[in-house]
This record gives C-alpha cells, structure tokens and sequence, in this order.
C-alpha cells in the first residue's frame, strides 16, 4: 500500500473524505497519514492511519480530489514552542471582545515570535498555563463553532483559524482542553493574539509530529514565568 499524507481543501485547515461504512463524513487535519488501498469508480480509496479521526476507518476522495490533496512529503520532526510570560495581567480593549484583562506573553517558534494571550477570563474557573513543559497534540476536530471566522475576515491570507492544537499538562497524552489556537479571548490557552502571525505558526505546527506516536503529537511547549 502506498502512504499518502492529506492536505487541507480549504482555507479553514481541514480536508473532507468520505467514509465507506455509512457513508458519513470525516474531516482530517493536514499531514494525516493514509494509505492507499485502491481506486474504483473514478474514486480513491484509503486507510486513515493516525491522528485521533476516524483512525482505522476506510474512506475515500474522487481520484481528481485526491491527486490534488494527498500528497507522498510527510511532516518533519518534533515542533517546539516556547512562551514566556510578559509581566502582570493588564487591561485591554480588543477590537474583537472588548473589555479584557489579559495575561499576556512572548510565543517563540521557528526562528519567529508572536504576542499570545495566556487567559482573559478571571472568574477562578480559568487560569494561566502553568510554567513547565507540556505536550502540544495533534488536532481534535474542527472548532468551528467557537466562530473565530471573524479574525480571519479581519486578517487576509489567514488559514486554519479553526484548527486548534490541544494541550497535555506535563507532557501528558491527555487533552487538558487547553489548546494553542488563534484569537483574543483565552480560556488558560495559549491564544495567537497577534492575528497576523498566526498562519505561520499554524504551519509550522501541523507541519511537524512526534515520532512513534501514531500521529497523536506535535511537539513540546515550554512554559516559563
């Protein structure tokens, strides 16, 4: 069988296959491995491989579709990201959110940098990411209904606003529902607050994966105070 590595179809970060058993739909981050299995009726038919959707599932894209969004180049190795924290919590008027108070930080990527946002929610059921290094997963599902579709209206050439990178504390497996993701309003995530750095970001991250874990991780994020 041949490997293949998805694509995404659309500016949102996310590429629609077809699944045989139902008939339903699935849709995979970019650079999920598949692997095809054979091609009938002008469509292609595949394995989905790792990730956390759909693992294991048969599914399929016209041939058309998938000369175009399956590709033979993989990801690269472990991505880190480093975030350091940027003094206390200040108050800000977002042009997006309002009034927010915000803990804000330096994020360190790929030779780049970006002003996140660590939490703007204080009611006690939100808090800052603790200092330490964490795990930084692979993509859950689209969050589309969080509506991040305004910042990137506000921000051209923006893609894979709906794509979130979910967080293990500690750098455990385990999604503490925390993420890294785009925007100015942080429930304990690392939010991409400067809209405009986001993209690279976004491809630097789903670009990459941990080796050996089926998929399942994209780096480590340290956390210092």
């Amino acid at each position: 069988m041949e490997t293949r590595y998805t694509r995404r179809a659309d500016d949102l970060g996310w590429l629609s296959v077809r699944l045989t058993k139902g008939g339903g739909r699935a849709a995979l981050c970019e650079y999920t491995e598949v692997a095809i299995v054979r091609e009938a009726a002008g469509r292609t038919y595949f394995t989905i491989r790792d990730g956390y959707i759909a693992v294991g599932q048969e599914a399929s894209l016209s041939t058309a579709n998938a000369a175009s969004y399956l590709s033979k180049v993989g990801p690269g190795a472990a991505a880190k990201l480093v975030v350091t924290y940027t003094g206390v919590p200040v108050e800000e008027n977002s042009a997006f959110k309002g009034k927010l108070t915000q803990q804000w930080a330096r994020l360190a990527f790929n030779g780049q940098t970006a002003t996140v946002t660590l939490n703007s929610v204080w009611d006690q059921a939100f808090t800052p990411i603790p200092p330490g290094t964490h795990a930084i997963l692979t993509p859950d599902y689209s969050h589309a209904k969080t509506s991040t579709a305004g910042y990137a209206q506000a921000t051209p050439g923006m893609v894979g606003n709906d794509v979130w990178f979910p967080i293990g504390l500690n750098a455990s497996g385990v999604n503490s529902t925390r993420y890294v993701h785009v925007g100015h309003l942080s429930d304990g995530c690392v939010t991409v607050h400067e809209l405009g750095r986001w993209t690279a970001l976004y491809t630097y991250l789903i670009s990459h994966r941990v080796a050996g874990t089926s998929g399942k991780r994209i780096g480590s994020l340290v956390v210092h105070k």
